[in-house]
């Protein structure tokens, strides 16, 4: 009876709920390779629906990001349907991303697509949707169910666009120019099918006018920062011991767009001045491989390491830093984006060290809330960390608040929020 269970063909029925019945004429099928407990912006987008009176069914993988295996509690035979905060989601079979080696990532794009359309289309041929809203992360092919659905069902698709494809694929090590060529066809023609698409950054205006989109169908949608940074709910004594000295963290992905190659180049020219301390939390693809480093180089007295943490733990870290670090590659990709990382740095008032190219650094320029160097820039960002070391609390501080006071002005959710419900709403209004 059990394995029956854990084999029935669950997607063939939409699921319904007390908590998510929502209004007539408001029903939104959500797609995203990731999703809650992942912690992405998506999710408070859909929670958001759910509150101003929407019917949201999300479709999505089985937990797996970053660490590359399902999280506790999740698998193929253990809660694929669920309802959080109001919202119905459905988590479809995917291979988890494992070690982040070439061909499990392959698989785990390719399990991820062909599950998600045949999800989708199931639950289209038997429910009826107002509009489909996408977050699009890797791997961009998310996209492709959503235009399935139209197709079905005529509905309009609303496309988040946070991962520009197939310029990322540079940064992964794919530069075969038959796979770009059709990776950016398929983009291509997932754009020529949506209403809107939002961009997170300005810069991705321009590629997106490159492949034929209308400057009316781009919409401005920027990231903003989690609520729970702005509540100190950790007490010190719950945070591991941080080691003394002048203090630059990063918290998140340890990833290939994280360019730590070059971090690791100026920490290594710098593991003689020991009073500047490196703070990795977090985890992903490049920690085995910066961890390797440190310790084959013999800084681990500069250079330290902790886990992945909940976010409610993230204010009790980023008040112990003195500067947050935010590095990205030089790629064409990450030139023109803005990644997540920034807001929730300004919204917690800590000054920035941006060693990166592109958007990145005009906003930390326009925001007067940190310094920077480029990407390649190893000599001046080990010149740059020597100076910032010795600066007073008050300049770094002033910093930190500048940053604050640009994200209420721009990144603000409840501004981002109404904007994105004003867009989707004056569409349906209009019936295009």
């Amino acid at each position: 009876m059990l394995a029956t269970k854990s084999y029935e063909l669950f997607f063939l029925t939409p699921i319904m709920s007390k908590e998510s019945s929502g209004v007539k004429g408001k029903r939104c099928l959500f797609l995203t390779n990731y999703f809650y407990p992942e912690v992405f912006r998506g999710n408070d987008i859909a929670f958001e629906m759910v509150k101003r009176g929407y019917e949201v069914t999300v479709i999505t993988c089985i937990p797996n990001y970053p660490q590359g295996h399902f999280y506790e509690g999740y698998g193929l035979r253990s809660r694929r349907r669920e309802v959080v905060n109001g919202v119905n989601v459905i988590r479809v079979p995917v291979i988890p991303r494992g070690d982040g080696r070439a061909i499990r990532m392959v698989l785990n794009y390719l399990s991820s697509l062909l599950f998600s359309c045949i999800y989708t289309l199931s639950i289209v041929c038997r429910k009826r949707f107002d509009f489909i809203f996408v977050q699009e992360l890797s791997p961009a092919f998310i996209g492709i169910p959503a235009v399935l659905a139209k197709k079905i069902r005529r509905i309009p698709i609303y496309f988040w666009l946070l991962d520009v494809w197939p310029e990322s694929l540079a940064a992964g090590g794919i530069t075969n120019k038959y796979i770009v060529k059709i990776v950016d066809r398929i983009m291509r023609y997932i754009y020529r099918h949506c209403r809107k698409i939002f961009i997170a950054a300005s810069g991705v205006r321009t590629l997106l006018q490159q492949r034929g989109v209308k400057n009316d169908c781009i919409e401005d949608l920027p990231n903003w920062g989690e609520d729970e940074l702005r509540k100190c709910t950790v007490d010190d004594d719950e945070l591991p011991h941080l080691p003394d000295g002048f203090k630059i963290m990063f918290a998140g992905n340890l990833g290939e767009a994280q360019n730590l190659e070059n971090v690791m180049r100026v920490a290594e020219r710098l593991k003689n001045n020991k009073h500047i301390q490196w703070i990795f939390i977090g985890d992903g693809r490049k920690k085995k491989w910066v961890m390797s480093f440190v310790q084959s180089r013999e800084m681990g007295d500069t250079v330290h390491f902790y886990d992945r943490y909940p976010i409610e733990y993230m204010p009790a870290f980023f008040r112990k830093a003195d500067i947050m670090l935010l590095p990205l590659c030089d790629n064409s990709a990450f030139n023109v984006t803005l990644p997540a990382k920034i807001q929730a740095y300004m919204l917690s008032s800590k000054p920035i060290l941006v060693m990166a190219n592109g958007e990145v650094q005009t906003v930390v320029k326009n925001a007067r809330c940190g310094y920077y160097t480029g990407a390649d820039s190893i000599d001046k960002m080990v010149r740059l960390v020597l100076s910032i070391s010795n600066y007073s609390n008050q300049e770094l501080e002033e910093k930190g608040r500048n940053g604050y006071n640009y994200y209420q002005r721009h990144f603000k959710k409840e501004k981002c929020m109404n904007n994105l419900f004003e867009i989707i709403e004056k569409g349906e209004r209009s019936n295009v």
